[in-house]
């Protein structure tokens, strides 16, 4: 089922392997142009949107953050899509792309432009350290796609203490602050809003936690 994001873009959830991906097709009704957001590396259902795009042309992949389970596909997507695509990712996040046989003129990293359009619809790229250095979150409208920076309940994991910081601050300082009506559609599970996770996020603020202490998988 397709989720109308205006009267031209609209976009489809994807569930795959090897935990549950959600990778996101978007696309403008008005140019049959369209983006598709993760590559997990379940080739059976890369085969299977190659399969259905039918007229629609993807132009470009964007990955949230260079975990396996999000990029993995990446080099079997560009090959078998029907036309060339850019491959974009977060800076820091970089270096995982020199493991696959990518074009380098084909890879675009998000600090080089703050957004890109579909038609008329502006993309826009969200930097968001902290599950990664790289992470990136992309904001369509009301819509924004947060890969493993934010979930329902809490955030994605973290290594360290260090990187929990930055984490609650992406989403305090980049996330909390949009529209609290704004959907938010996570890179495994069920969506949310920024209204709820603000909620969520104040009472844990509240319990007073050591933030310095904590790391790992943290909810709210």
């Amino acid at each position: 089922m397709n989720t109308i994001i205006n009267n031209d873009i609209s976009f489809e959830k994807i569930i795959s392997k090897p935990l549950e991906n959600n990778i996101w097709i978007i696309f403008s009704k008005q140019t049959n142009k369209g983006i598709i957001i993760d590559a997990p590396p379940d080739f059976e259902k890369i085969n299977q949107i190659i399969s259905n795009l039918g007229t629609l042309k993807i132009e470009n992949i964007l990955i949230t953050h260079n975990h396996y389970d999000h990029i993995d596909g990446i080099e079997y997507m560009y090959e078998n899509l029907k036309n060339p695509v850019k491959i974009w990712i977060g800076k820091d996040d970089l270096d995982k792309l020199n493991e696959f046989s990518i074009n380098k003129n084909d890879i675009k990293t998000y600090t080089e432009n703050s957004n890109i359009k579909l038609n008329n619809t502006f993309v826009k790229f969200i930097p968001t350290p902290g599950h990664t250095n790289g992470s990136t979150c992309i904001s369509i409208e009301n819509h924004i796609f947060t890969g493993d920076t934010l979930f329902p309940g809490g955030p994605g994991r973290t290594s360290n203490s260090n990187d929990f910081k930055k984490i609650l601050n992406s989403i305090e300082n980049k996330l909390l602050v949009l529209s609290p009506n704004t959907l938010v559609h996570p890179g495994h599970g069920a969506d949310t809003k920024i209204k709820t996770s603000k909620k969520e996020y104040e009472i844990f603020k509240n319990k007073n936690l050591e933030i310095s202490k904590l790391s790992g998988n943290i909810s709210w």
